[in-house]
């Protein structure tokens, strides 16, 4: 569910055109939390890391006119970019305390822990997705949805386990992932 998910060629351009408030508070609320949790990977302190994930934010609405969308992830690699350059210098200037992961391969686009970040990217938004369009559905839709999508299982395993049609079950996973979607388009 959550491969390849690219950011907005629209919003980016409207943060680089003429920016609304309305346009920077995705970039808040999506980003903010996936910059923080990898400054915590990293070691950096605790009273530290909100500053830093903020200053990486500011160099993104800052120089947002600089991106280049060339290929996939291009957002993503450019914002690991931003973000391993920060700890680079976060952790130059603390005289005893060093990075927990290497920085070289957070920027690096090669490297497995770039796919980490990746992975985690795409995870953390399909994860806010699901939370937004949860409450529209039925609990039953819900499960049967999670059963399938989340937990891998068959839909006839699904179905016989919440006492469903196989096709209420089928349509379940189809009503929620088109949801699911659609905020993203939203989101990125």
């Amino acid at each position: 569910m959550t491969n390849n998910l690219e950011t907005s060629v629209s919003w980016l351009e409207r943060l680089v055109e003429s920016p609304a408030d309305a346009d920077w508070q995705p970039l808040v609320r999506i980003y903010l939390p996936l910059i923080s949790n990898w400054c915590v990977r990293a070691g950096v302190l605790n009273t530290d890391i909100d500053d830093i994930a903020q200053d990486v934010l500011i160099v993104v609405i800052r120089r947002v006119d600089e991106f280049q969308r060339g290929h996939v992830g291009a957002f993503r690699g450019w914002l690991r970019m931003i973000l391993a350059n920060h700890l680079k210098n976060y952790f130059r200037a603390q005289t005893r305390r060093n990075s927990l992961l290497p920085l070289d391969d957070v920027a690096d686009s090669n490297s497995e822990l770039s796919r980490i970040f990746d992975r985690e990217h795409d995870m953390h938004l399909a994860l806010r997705a699901m939370s937004i369009v949860k409450p529209d559905f039925q609990e039953s839709t819900w499960l049967a949805f999670l059963g399938q999508v989340v937990e891998g299982r068959s839909a006839h395993e699904v179905a016989e386990e919440l006492q469903l049609s196989l096709n209420a079950v089928i349509k379940a996973k189809s009503r929620v992932l088109r949801r699911i979607r659609n905020e993203l388009r939203h989101l990125i």
